[in-house]
């Protein structure tokens, strides 16, 4: 059971890196990041581009690992989504159809990574 909940949340993780990457054309950049100013613009995608590293690489060991993936990586995930979706609240908000369906996607994947954490190998 464990192993399930393992590779479901290294899917999620690819899939949200592969997000990541769709940044590019969702957002517009780096057009729309040029009011925020070249050393922003720069930070901003840096930023991302190194995200997106963090995910696949995540990602990949938990497919790799399945049920061997130790408990203390699966719950870093689940705490990096209970933080991401804080700063949602916080920093973006949350009215619109798009916010609401992010924080139910972190939601989900945060979730996923809990229960794989605590799961018995």
């Amino acid at each position: 059971m464990k192993s399930g909940f393992v590779i479901a949340a290294g899917l999620f993780d690819l899939a949200t890196a592969v997000f990541h990457i769709l940044f590019w054309r969702l957002f517009n950049w780096p057009e729309s990041l040029k009011g925020s100013g070249r050393l922003n613009t720069a930070i901003t995608q840096t930023l991302n581009i190194m995200l997106t590293y963090v995910f696949v690489v995540y990602g990949v060991s938990l497919l790799v690992q399945g049920a061997a993936a130790s408990s203390s990586l699966l719950l870093s995930g689940a705490v990096f989504g209970a933080i991401r979706i804080g700063l949602q609240f916080y920093l973006f908000g949350v009215k619109s159809r798009a916010s609401l369906a992010f924080v139910a996607a972190a939601l989900f994947g945060t979730i996923l990574h809990l229960i794989a954490s605590f799961i018995g190998g």
